[in-house]
């Protein structure tokens, strides 16, 4: 029955309308925006920073909202990591890479491992042994580790 509802949603045309305008925003963007400035940016690290966005918001408010209760935050950063691993599967999966394979997942889930260890490390020097705010600590780890991720991706997760 699951099955059926998200076939009827893929192939419904509300929901191929809406990506054909997303698709078109980020050409837009990529190509005319600022005179093009973004052009020579792969356009897919173009669509991934635009999702990473929106994603790294949603996990990042997640992070403080679990250092706000009074977690540690190597814990608040593992719980942060888990439940954005599988919207983040799907949402970079479509929309970066245009894939839908599920069988991916388990490559994603190592990148996030990956991730999940060096940004780890590199919070615990920034936060423990620098003795830097926690918050500014895990916001200065986001776009390199973002960059990492992509290459990941690209390279080994959703390769061509």
């Amino acid at each position: 029955m699951l099955a059926n509802i998200k076939q009827n949603i893929f192939e419904s045309t509300a929901y191929k309308n809406f990506r054909a305008v997303l698709s078109s925003a980020f050409h837009y963007l990529h190509k005319k925006f600022l005179w093009g400035m973004f052009r020579k940016i792969d356009e897919k690290f173009f669509k991934f920073l635009f999702v990473g966005f929106l994603n790294t918001l949603v996990s990042y408010m997640l992070y403080a909202f679990f250092i706000t209760i009074g977690l540690i935050p190597n814990l608040a950063l593992f719980f942060q990591y888990i439940l954005g691993v599988l919207w983040n599967f799907k949402t970079t999966g479509v929309i970066v890479f245009k894939n839908h394979n599920n069988k991916l997942i388990f490559k994603f889930i190592g990148t996030y491992i990956i991730t999940f260890f060096i940004n780890s490390v590199l919070l615990n020097i920034l936060a423990v042994q620098i003795e830097l705010n926690e918050y500014l600590s895990q916001a200065l780890l986001v776009l390199p580790v973002a960059l990492l991720s992509f290459l990941l991706f690209k390279f080994w997760v959703f390769k061509e």
